[in-house]
């Protein structure tokens, strides 16, 4: 007895063991806050690493270009056997090693290197906005995904009241003091409860699907976000916001970039023609052998450009309406820039007066559904009115969360609009 008692404690301790070991290496979702949702995009989103792509191609083009300044090497080796009917046959060897240097060209591979390295510039500036509109991206899929993780709370707990209403009619049928459209009512009412239930958890799915997008996941992972239920502040006005902007979104100053890589386009336009200078030299050795006879040569070349059939003239025309384009492109884009700070700031203002209203609006209606509940509960209501406040106080609560993250995203908004943090 004692024997079988003993295995039996051992059995139980093993299967516990067993049982904790499992729920330890369970593996638990992670709490993401909004900072580690942007880092996880910024490392992981493949326009981001399409832009930085840009950057180094840029960065390539200024290396070729200045690599016309350094001195060129080349070398080569050949071997040529002629038959011919008059002369014996003859078999000739060739080997040479040559070089040549740019002394001058007038200032143009000065000038082609100034393009590029605005070209590189303005190659950043977009990699900055293409990082600014990930970051954007993020932030309001995260706020979106909340607000419908809110909407689930919402939907469970209408559920719960729904369910409650239906239990009191039951009660009530039971001893007969309501008839059976009582019951019938409440019970459609929990079946369309149930159905929102149903779609707001597949509105937090699909709202995560979005979110991992925007990260740039496509890796399923499982976590969890980290609620805000606070509001923001801004510091600066509308005019120290639209000097912020100016000054910071990275399109507007590519497009700045862009215009000034024109002008010096004119500039190269114009250097078309100019006469080069070269200097070089070469030796050279074989004959009928690799070292029958050798010989070496330096010397100066000036190439003059006589005339070109018009080509110099008509890029010139090309540049200078090049630059006329690139720098309407900027106006326009910083008119543009300053319509969307002051829509963004508007509506960023303005949420705090609709926060405020909808939070006024749950309260009004958590105190009408109260007033519904008790009145049918003393049998002098309705199961209808309790329905009508239960969907006017789920109504507001949703409202209430859509105004709350609205005032986020419109935070986000103002963000991307000024082209950076504002914290």
């Amino acid at each position: 007895m004692k024997r079988r008692l003993c295995f039996s404690f051992a059995l139980l301790f093993l299967c516990w063991a067993s049982l904790a070991q499992g729920i330890e290496t369970m593996p638990v979702a992670e709490n993401w806050d909004l900072n580690k949702c942007v880092t996880m995009a910024l490392a992981h989103h493949p326009d981001l690493k399409s832009a930085q792509g840009k950057v180094y191609v840029a960065d390539s083009r200024i290396g070729q270009v200045k690599s016309k300044l350094k001195t060129q090497v080349d070398v080569a080796t050949g071997y040529t056997r002629q038959d011919s009917s008059s002369t014996r046959d003859r078999e000739i060897y060739s080997s040479s090693a040559g070089a040549s240097q740019l002394i001058s060209d007038g200032g143009k591979t000065d000038v082609e290197i100034e393009v590029s390295s605005l070209q590189k510039e303005s190659a950043f500036y977009t990699l900055k906005e293409t990082e600014l509109l990930i970051v954007y991206n993020v932030k309001k899929s995260y706020f979106d995904l909340l607000e419908a993780q809110k909407n689930v709370e919402v939907a469970e707990e209408t559920l719960r009241l729904y369910q409650l209403l239906l239990d009191q009619a039951q009660g009530f049928y039971s001893v007969g003091s309501v008839s059976k459209y009582d019951v019938t009512t409440a019970d459609v009412d929990l079946s369309k409860a149930q159905l929102g239930v149903i779609t707001a958890k597949t509105a937090v799915k699909k709202a995560k699907t979005a979110l991992d997008n925007a990260m740039g996941i496509t890796t399923p992972i499982d976590y969890s976000l980290q609620d805000i239920v606070s509001t923001q502040e801004v510091s600066l006005n509308l005019e120290e916001i639209q000097k912020r902007a100016f000054s910071s979104r990275p399109e507007l100053q590519a497009k700045k970039t862009d215009s000034m890589a024109a002008y010096q386009n004119i500039r190269l336009a114009a250097k078309e023609n100019s006469p080069e200078l070269k200097a070089s030299g070469k030796y050279t050795v074989g004959g009928s052998s690799f070292t029958e006879d050798d010989n070496w040569s330096v010397g100066m070349t000036v190439q003059f450009p006589l005339y070109d059939g018009g080509l110099q003239t008509e890029k010139i025309k090309q540049a200078k309406v090049e630059l006329e384009i690139a720098e309407s492109e900027v106006e326009s884009l910083r008119s543009d820039v300053q319509k969307e700070v002051e829509q963004s700031y508007l509506e960023f203002t303005d949420s705090f007066d609709v926060l405020k209203v909808a939070e006024k609006v749950v309260s009004q209606s958590e105190e009408n559904l109260d007033i519904a509940q008790n009145r049918y509960r003393v049998g002098v209501g309705s199961p209808i009115e309790v329905a009508d406040a239960t969907e006017k106080y789920k109504e507001a609560r949703k409202e209430y969360w859509a105004a709350l993250y609205d005032h986020w995203r419109a935070w986000t908004a103002l963000e991307k609009a000024v082209g950076g943090s504002l914290e």
